[in-house]
This record gives C-alpha cells, sequence and structure tokens, in this order.
C-alpha cells in the first residue's frame, strides 16, 4: 500500500507537470506535453497491470524470493549506507550547511531581473555550426549583402492593401532612419512602372530629337544608354505577366495567386540576435499591416522566433505556477497529514530555490527550450519527498535513519536513471538542449539531495536537541 500510495502521487505529479506545458500557446509545447502526459500515463499502467502478473507468473514457476535463514537478508553495503553514515555522525554539520545555503539562496533572489531571460537567439543554435556551419558562412552574407536575405512575408487578401501597406512601411522606415528595422519593401508592382503610355510617348519624343548622327557624338557609355532605353524594341507597354518567372515565384502563393504579397527585409543583425528588438520589431511591423487589413497574417522565421519568445514570456510562468499548485493540491489531497504535507512540500521548495540560485548565480538563463525544466522539476521532485516521507510517516516518525536506509536505495536509482536521462542532451550539438539537459539535472540534484540528506538531517538535528534538552 505504501509504495502504491507514493507511485500514484509520483505519477500524478509527473503527470501534472507536463499537463501545465498544454496551457500554454504555442504548439510544440503543447504537444511536449501531451506526449509526456500519455507517456506517464502508459507507464504508470503497464507499472500497475502487466508488471504485477508477469512477476506473479514468473514466481509461480521459479521463486523469485528464496527465505533467508533468520528470516533477514544479510545487508549489502550501498549509497544509502554511506548516506545514513554521514547522517549519523555528521548531523549538525549537514544542517548548519543546509541552512546556510538556503539563506544564501534567498538572498540571491532579489538579484532576479528581466536578464534571467535569454535574448541572444544565436545561443539557441548548434554551436558547430556557429564555429563552421551555416550559421558562420552568414556571417560572410550579411558582410557582403547587409541586409538579412530571409524576408518577412505581409499577405493581404487583396494588391490593393498591399500597395497601401507597403507604403505605410515605406513612410515608417524612412521616418526612422538608421534606426529603422526595415531595409526595404517589395511588391510585385514595383518591378511594373506606373504611366507606361505617357513615358512612352517621351522617350519617343526624346527619340526623334535624337537622330543617329547625334547618337555617334556621345560617349560610348552614353550610346549604351541610349540604345537601351529607346530603341523601339522596348518602347512596347509589359504587364505581370511579361515580368520573367523569377520575379513571379518570388510573388506567387499557394494557390497560385500572384501579386497580394509584401516582402519585408530586415536588418541582417540588430533585430535577428536580439530577442527584445525582434518582439518589438514584430509589434510594430503587424501593427502597420492591422492599420490597413486587420489580421493580415505575416509570415517568416523571425515571426515564429518572435511569437515563441512572446509565448514563453506570457506562458511560462503560467505553466510554472499551474504546475506549482496542482503538485500542491495533489499532495494535500493524498497525505491529509499536516506533518507529512509539509516535510513533501519543504523538500520540494528547498530544491527549487535552490536550483534558482545555483540559475542565477551561475547565470543560466531561461530561453525557448530549458524553461520547460522548471514546471518539470515541480512534478519530478515532488516524488523523493513522497517516497521518503510517506515512508517514515508510517515508521510512526520513529527513525529516519531507517527510512533512509530501506527507501533510500529506490530514490537515489529513480532519480539516478532520470539524471542519466538528461544527461544525454548534454551531448546534444544544440545549445538550446544543452541548457535544457542542464537545468533539468541540476533540478533533480537539488530535490533529491533536499529530501535524503537535507531534510533528514533537520530532523535528526531536531530529534537530538530535543533529547538533550
Amino acid at each position: 500500500i505504501h509504495t502504491a500510495t507514493s507511485t500514484w502521487t509520483a505519477a500524478l505529479a509527473a503527470g501534472l507537470s507536463y499537463g501545465s506545458l498544454m496551457l500554454t500557446g504555442f504548439r510544440g509545447f503543447k504537444q511536449f506535453g501531451l506526449i509526456g502526459l500519455m507517456g506517464m500515463v502508459l507507464c504508470w499502467i503497464s507499472a500497475f497491470t502487466l508488471l504485477p502478473a508477469f512477476l506473479t507468473l514468473l514466481d509461480r514457476m521459479h521463486p523469485l524470493v528464496k527465505p533467508w535463514p533468520g528470516g533477514r537478508p544479510p545487508e549489502k553495503k550501498s549509497l544509502t549506507q554511506g548516506i545514513t553514515f554521514l547522517l549519523n555522525r555528521y548531523t549538525r554539520s549537514i544542517f548548519f550547511f543546509s541552512t546556510l545555503a538556503t539563506f544564501l539562496s534567498f538572498a540571491m533572489l532579489f538579484k532576479i531581473n528581466p536578464g534571467l531571460l535569454e535574448t541572444d537567439l544565436s545561443k539557441l543554435r548548434n554551436k558547430e555550426s556557429m564555429i563552421s556551419g551555416s550559421a558562420s558562412l552568414w556571417v560572410h552574407l550579411d558582410e557582403i549583402f547587409q541586409r538579412n536575405l530571409l524576408p518577412l512575408v505581409v499577405l493581404p487578401k487583396s494588391q490593393q492593401n498591399s500597395q497601401k501597406i507597403a507604403q505605410l512601411l515605406r513612410n515608417k522606415a524612412q521616418k526612422e532612419g538608421s534606426e529603422s528595422g526595415i531595409t526595404s519593401v517589395q511588391t510585385l508592382a514595383d518591378f511594373i512602372p506606373t504611366d507606361q503610355v505617357r513615358k512612352i510617348q517621351i522617350l519617343k519624343e526624346i527619340q526623334k530629337l535624337l537622330p543617329p548622327r547625334l547618337i555617334h557624338r556621345l560617349t560610348p557609355a552614353d550610346q549604351k544608354l541610349v540604345s537601351e532605353f529607346i530603341q523601339p524594341k522596348v518602347l512596347t507597354p509589359f504587364g505581370q505577366k511579361d515580368l520573367p518567372p523569377l520575379v513571379l515565384r518570388k510573388f506567387t502563393e499557394k494557390d497560385g495567386s500572384v501579386g497580394k504579397l509584401v516582402l519585408v527585409e530586415p536588418p541582417s543583425t540588430r533585430i535577428t540576435a536580439d530577442a527584445d528588438a525582434l518582439v518589438r520589431f514584430m509589434t510594430e511591423l503587424r501593427a502597420v499591416a492591422d492599420s490597413v487589413e486587420p489580421g493580415a497574417p505575416v509570415a517568416g522565421t523571425l515571426a515564429i522566433s518572435a511569437d515563441m519568445i512572446q509565448a514563453i514570456s506570457h506562458d511560462g510562468p503560467r505553466a510554472t505556477l499551474f504546475a506549482f499548485i496542482a503538485v500542491v493540491v495533489l499532495v494535500i489531497l493524498l497525505f491529509r497529514n499536516v506533518k507529512t504535507i509539509s516535510l513533501v512540500l519543504f523538500a520540494l521548495l528547498l530544491g527549487v530555490l535552490w536550483l534558482a540560485a545555483l540559475m542565477i548565480g551561475f547565470d543560466l538563463k531561461v530561453n525557448l527550450i530549458n524553461f520547460i525544466a522548471l514546471p518539470i522539476t515541480f512534478g519530478i521532485g515532488v516524488d523523493y519527498g513522497v517516497n521518503i516521507f510517506q515512508r517514515y510517516r508510517e515508521t510512526q516518525n520513529e527513525d529516519i535513519l531507517e527510512v533512509i536506509r530501506s527507501t533510500g536505495s529506490a530514490v537515489g536509482l529513480c532519480s539516478f536513471s532520470t539524471i542519466v536521462g538528461y544527461m544525454s542532451l548534454l551531448l546534444a550539438g544544440n545549445q538550446g538542449f544543452v541548457s535544457f539537459g542542464l537545468l533539468a539535472v541540476l533540478g533533480e540534484l537539488t530535490c533529491v539531495v533536499a529530501a535524503i540528506i537535507s531534510l533528514p538531517a533537520y530532523l535528526l538535528y531536531r530529534k537530538t536537541w530535543r533529547r538533550s534538552g
């Protein structure tokens, strides 16, 4: 019953932490939360249905546990025995060290600022790509073209609206000058001259005023210009269908419509590298488009990056808070014992507090990927306190060392297997995945240390102090 209750609590808490990600507006985070939630549910079902049945059949064919003389197997040396030895011998030192670390962590919280959110998007790329891959090539392309080669696309419903949006954006860029986030604005109409008939008439008049005998007197460069602009073969109006295929494909949509797209080219580095500047730029760009056609879509890689940043800024704290509240409510409903609830939640809060202090102290910033580790830490980190202090409650609060000795191995194994899984991300080339793995590993370590070392040291110290008092 003890194992089942603890396992149910752990599975539900982990499931709720994954489920909290489904509250975000970004589809990728929702799918991550759904996959994690389904994985937890299926693993829990298999652990309580298939596994017991399989073990029962094996035990009938061949006993899995043989009776020991005297009724109890000899104790083997293990990590938990080392922990109980340290707790028993250095109780006071561990307690005071944990207390000091907690006060220092509280002090670190006053250093929290908006800079904790990663705004340099280049730090989410593959590190090798920044040195010898595509990202390093973009540096040279930026130097050559001095602009971003991946333009944003505004998609109004008519060519008339596209012209209005393009003109407003050009006016905005001209007004802001060198500080503008817009390098150029293009529509298909830019490739088709206006008032062609009147202009051709003027060119014909110029042709009459430049007979061959005068043309021969011009410099070679001027003669070339005359041959390009006033030869009879080019003095005919042309339209959209006469444009080169390379230009037409650039402004053709998937449904075959042509000429409604507005291409906006931002600068090469200032917008794309700074998340704050990117979000501000996209907000202003969408405001201009909405002023002509409300809800006009704006597509492109920069638009996606800006939306992801805003999703984390808005939904990240909400998902994290929901995960914490859900875990707290779950622990209260399942245990309904003030002392057990206090110990379990205090172990979790202690681990999360230490994690926050490590993030601030070592400047580990929250980014588009690693923020997922925060709500997951609530759901998985509470497991260790649940198993330890539920068992402590069942022993009538007699001996926390015996609880660590008997239950600590299982808790340590669970934590170790989870850490190994997260540590595999540290081998990834993508810096975002590496930061996610690092935060998740740190969260695991702080929570498990709080549950099986720091709080047991406090209980032992309090017990010793009461006896001496």
